[in-house]
């Protein structure tokens, strides 16, 4: 009897500890950061707003209304993985730029951004640098705020090592 009992016990927790490992419908699995840089070059914009030299040729056009990362080693270490605009009540521009680190160990970054206008001339003074704390293998978003309303027409932000 005592075997029996003792069986029903161990089927009962078995049992409920199956259950607890059953999968949630519509429940996702947990995922690391994967970042693709061919796929970043193969799908990376062309065309539209840039800042361009007057001596044609002399300086490769910088984009507008993009991020821009001067190191290469910053560059095979932090992709963008999403980059927006928004007009706040004010009438101020918000830019926000969700990084993501793609190697194994905690990292910060430096963050300013360039407001420009319709011309592409500074639309006010280039924003003070920012830390961006960057887990392992994981993201964080930096955002600015125009200062002028209805000024600030373009943007760029500019990502480097902290020294």
């Amino acid at each position: 009897m005592k075997s029996a009992a003792s069986t029903l016990a161990s089927a009962v927790l078995i049992a409920l500890v199956l259950a607890g490992c059953s999968s949630t419908p519509n429940a996702r699995p947990q995922s690391l950061i994967k970042c693709d840089y061919k796929a970043l070059r193969a799908n990376a914009l062309t065309g539209g707003p840039a800042l361009t030299s007057t001596a044609y040729g002399s300086v490769r056009d910088i984009p507008a209304d993009a991020v821009l990362i001067s190191d290469a080693g910053l560059y095979n270490s932090v992709i963008v993985q999403q980059l927006s605009t928004q007009r706040t009540a004010g009438g101020t521009v918000q830019v926000s730029a969700r990084l993501a680190n793609c190697t194994g160990a905690p990292m910060s970054v430096r963050a300013r951004t360039a407001f420009l206008d319709a011309g592409m001339a500074p639309a006010e003074p280039v924003s003070a640098w920012r830390t961006v704390f960057l887990p392992a293998g994981d993201m964080a978003v930096y955002q600015e705020y125009s200062f002028s309303a209805d000024k600030a027409a373009h943007y760029y932000i500019e990502l480097a090592r902290n020294p």
